[in-house]
């Protein structure tokens, strides 16, 4: 699951809709990403993460299919 990070603003854009950042920003790290994910709002975070669980979804789906063909 993605961690939050206490961060000050240095970021200049957000990751999903890149918009300017005017406030303190959300700044996400997971374990997949070598760089921490900023966002301007709540909004733009669950959005993505939506999307980051569907992926991460499918390639659970895909190992285990794989898996099956190996056995």
């Amino acid at each position: 699951m993605p961690l939050e990070i206490d961060a000050s603003n240095t970021a200049i854009r957000c990751d999903m809709c890149h918009q300017i950042i005017r406030e303190k920003p959300l700044v996400v790290k997971t374990c997949c990403n070598n760089k921490p994910m900023t966002f301007c709002s709540s909004k733009c975070y669950q959005e993505w993460m939506r999307e980051w669980l569907k992926k991460q979804e499918q390639m659970k789906q895909r190992q285990q299919k794989n898996a099956r063909k190996l056995l």
